[in-house]
């Protein structure tokens, strides 16, 4: 996992400085690469080295493996979900409570007609990195929050923000969250399932000509043989996603009866970000976790339009 981080610097160096440099996005100073890229390969070294291990141990001393890896997996996920927003994030970005004003007033009225609890609502400092805009919830329980980058603050009209935040709040109510860990967790079961028919099964040794049944040649043939099983995967839980996103923005323009504010602010992020307005619908089928934005905003000026008539 470290190696493969090495590996990726230039190519992350080169993204980051020429590609995102050319078209005004990036901000980020090479110390600030420098050290988000040592932060990345400390924590890839002190977390997922002793998982990796311990993944490795169960797989070489218990029967059925795979279900005790997954059960360990599942726990250590859920703790590393609830630990992100105050453990790990803040080494990236830091994180500033949203100062009272109408913006903070709005938000904490959205997500308490939405009965939507949460323990805090921050800014992020965005800027330091890229002009690109974002905002995300985080979190579980007592850790549940809003994080909003600074960027997004200062190109966005409140009213804008606010259906943004809509839309994630839309997410969580909806059971998004919910269904993507159950796919994350449903997908991570049947890899390890796989992984221990790669490397219990004397048979898949010696079609590649192994003798015996060294445990690490299987995880070597698992990489090969379980790739074309993920590019098959990718597509079916790009299309799950893009579906959850059309919800989403109708759940925002429900709950805020402004469904033009989200096309609003989904326009803005798209000119910030210089997004593709018409990719080939075989490139978004593949690849796109989201709808293109023109079938975004289609969709919602559809809702603007029916409550129109409605109201008429």
């Amino acid at each position: 996992m470290a190696i493969s981080t090495l590996v990726g610097i230039p190519a992350g160096v080169y993204s980051t400085f020429v590609i995102e440099a050319k078209y005004g996005f990036n901000k980020t100073t090479p110390l600030t690469y420098v050290l988000d890229t040592v932060k990345g390969l400390v924590l890839t070294v002190l977390l997922g080295g002793p998982i990796f291990a311990l993944i490795i141990k169960i797989f070489d001393s218990v029967d059925y493996a795979w279900l005790y890896a997954f059960g360990a997996l599942s726990v250590i996920q859920v703790v590393l979900m609830y630990l992100a927003p105050v453990l790990i994030l803040p080494m990236f970005n830091s994180f500033t409570p949203l100062p009272e004003g109408e913006l903070r007033t709005r938000i904490e009225a959205l997500a308490s007609s939405q009965q939507y609890g949460i323990s805090g609502i921050y800014v992020i400092d965005g800027s330091k990195r890229s002009t690109k805009s974002n905002a995300y919830f985080t979190g579980l329980g007592h850790t549940k929050r809003i994080a909003l980058y600074d960027t997004l603050i200062d190109k966005h009209s409140v009213d804008e923000v606010v259906a943004i935040l809509a839309h994630e709040i839309g997410h969580c109510k909806l059971g998004h969250i919910r269904k993507g860990i159950a796919m994350s967790m449903g997908s991570s079961l049947m890899m390890l399932y796989f992984l221990s028919q790669c490397t219990e099964r004397e048979g898949m040794y010696q079609a590649f000509g192994v003798e015996g049944t060294p445990l690490y040649c299987g995880l070597v043939l698992f990489g090969f043989l379980y790739a074309p099983i993920g590019m098959l995967l990718g597509p079916l839980s790009s299309w799950v996603s893009r579906r959850h996103e059309y919800q989403a923005d109708a759940y925002a323009a429900q709950a805020t009866g402004a469904p033009l504010d989200l096309a609003s602010g989904l326009k803005r992020l798209s000119v910030d970000s210089l997004a593709n307005l018409t990719p080939h619908p075989l490139k978004v089928w593949l690849e796109y976790s989201h709808p293109p934005v023109l079938q975004r905003i289609s969709a919602l000026e559809a809702i603007s339009q029916q409550d129109t008539r409605k109201t008429q």
